[in-house]
């Protein structure tokens, strides 16, 4: 699995659409990909149909292919790759091989069976980048308070050590 980025989670308030009375799965998956930041940005790539059948396949325990997910998204199979690489680094979908037979089949799946899961995952994720920052926070702001007083206690001590030498001086005269 690729090392994660936080460049990779990229959140837009993009909201479902108002002037529909009922909306589809289509447009809720356009939505959730979007607020998600799954899709690059000058993409032509069909993410949100992408996620829908990824979710029917998960049901159903097969790995997509390269070549099926590129046919999905209506891209090359190189830019494939980079289309979901937001969707491996987030842990929504892993490389798996599963036993047919005497053989394996290999592609990529869902790691979770629902939408609710794989936010759980992102947001499980995030909360701990952020745990792990404000450790690393706290430990700069307590060695920056040390620093300080540690700065302000020789800029003290000096100019007490410079006075008593004038001072002994003056008691020797």
């Amino acid at each position: 699995m690729p090392k994660k980025k936080l460049s990779d989670i990229v959140f837009q308030r993009v909201s479902p659409p108002d002037e529909k009375e009922n909306l589809s799965m289509d447009d809720l998956s356009h939505v959730l990909v979007r607020r998600l930041g799954l899709k690059r940005k000058e993409s032509r790539a069909k993410h949100a149909t992408l996620l829908l059948e990824l979710i029917k396949y998960k049901k159903d325990s097969i790995p997509l292919s390269i070549e099926k997910i590129s046919e999905i998204l209506g891209v090359s199979q190189s830019q494939t790759y980079e289309e979901i690489r937001k969707w491996r680094t987030l842990g929504f979908i892993e490389f798996v091989k599963i036993p047919a037979g005497e053989s394996f089949v290999k592609g990529y799946m869902l790691t979770g069976n629902t939408v609710n899961r794989l936010i759980d995952k992102a947001e499980s994720a995030t909360k701990s980048f952020f745990r792990k920052t404000r450790r690393i926070a706290k430990d700069f702001d307590d060695l920056l308070m040390l620093e300080m007083a540690r700065a302000g206690k020789p800029a003290g001590d000096a100019s007490v050590e410079d006075v008593k030498p004038e001072s002994k001086d003056l008691e020797e005269n």
